[in-house]
């Protein structure tokens, strides 16, 4: 089978409120058996339900709407979903065994009381980003490199407006993270880091990438 062939597609629900004039964003806690899973937005895997194949951005919405609605009990409209960012998982068995194409939504539009399902989530939390990052980076949570770059893209911003603003302003990546290794550590590499064309990690200039220090991934970016 190649690399390709086994890519599953996959959907992302980037769900946002304000509180205390600030924005926030529910993350769920995936079960682990250690009992330290990571803390991702809600989706998954893109089902026969969801349409199959014929329009992948299609099914992929579907997808978010229902992987929602099943691991944290709330309703979206799908015509609410924002198409925000894409991303492929590497072909880098060190950091993942299993390769996903992901699309990412945004909506503020939840409906209901969020209940967890206890099969795939344990538990949940609306968060402010930069706090959420800040915990992340302590040490006190995990979170995957797309969520923390999300994460670190909401912000930046002052308002769910200000957030959607920002989205429909830029077009959106189809980011393909390239894993290289500098001064004897992992990193993912994004278009437009200096090193990113040669896969190489220790080349000077922009940066535009993960560092994964210990069990914890670090976003360095300099535009």
């Amino acid at each position: 089978m190649s690399d390709s062939a086994a890519i599953r597609p996959a959907a992302t629900l980037v769900l946002l409120r304000e509180a205390n004039g600030q924005i926030e964003t529910l993350l769920l806690r995936r079960l682990s058996k250690s009992g330290r899973g990571a803390w991702v937005f809600p989706g998954g895997v893109v089902e026969p339900q969801d349409g199959g194949d014929a329009d992948e951005e299609n099914s992929a919405r579907a997808a978010a709407v229902r992987e929602t609605h099943e691991e944290a009990g709330i309703t979206v409209a799908q015509e609410s979903l924002q198409f925000i960012s894409h991303w492929t998982t590497p072909d880098a068995p060190e950091v993942s065994k299993k390769r996903f194409s992901t699309w990412f939504f945004l909506s503020d539009q939840p409906v209901g009381e969020i209940e967890v399902d206890k099969v795939e989530i344990d538990a949940y939390r609306w968060c402010v980003p930069a706090d959420v990052i800040a915990e992340h980076q302590a040490g006190e949570l995990k979170m995957l490199p797309p969520t923390l770059v999300t994460l670190t893209e909401l912000a930046a911003c002052e308002s769910i407006e200000d957030a959607k603003a920002f989205y429909k302003s830029r077009t959106v990546p189809y980011i393909e993270p390239r894993m290289a290794t500098a001064d004897d550590k992992i990193c993912m590499l994004y278009a437009g880091d200096a090193g990113y064309e040669a896969t190489d990690g220790t080349a000077a200039g922009a940066r535009n990438r993960c560092w994964l220090e210990g069990h914890y991934w670090r976003y360095d970016f300099t535009g």
